[in-house]
């Protein structure tokens, strides 16, 4: 029911991060790491500190899932599932055109 709202994957990024990367509030962009990768829908916020970023962790169209590090910590032995290194970048293109033509479901799936 919640998720119905929520049109795509999404991330929030500080307003710092954004112009340095020259992404605005809904651009969608590319988010990947040696892990896996993702397309997702950009929201600039003052909520997340610069450096990083929040995401979605699921949603029907797509995952963040796939870009978590297998890292777990040797002296807790917790899993470090809320922190994982990314690469962000714009994906150039109007949306209407890129929601054809662009998968928003993981790519390092493995059956």
């Amino acid at each position: 029911e919640k998720m119905s709202a929520v049109p795509m994957p999404y991330i929030e990024i500080s307003r710092q991060d954004a112009q340095a990367l020259g992404i605005k509030g809904g651009d969608l962009v590319q988010v990947w790491n040696e892990e896996g990768n993702g397309t997702f829908l950009v929201y600039v916020t003052d909520a997340v500190k610069p450096g990083m970023i929040f995401a979605l962790q699921y949603h029907h169209l797509g995952t963040s899932n796939s870009m978590t590090s297998g890292y777990t910590d040797p002296k807790t032995t917790i899993p470090w599932y809320k922190g994982t290194r990314v690469a962000i970048r714009k994906v150039r293109g109007s949306l209407p055109d890129l929601q054809q033509t662009t998968s928003f479901l993981q790519q390092n799936k493995f059956d």
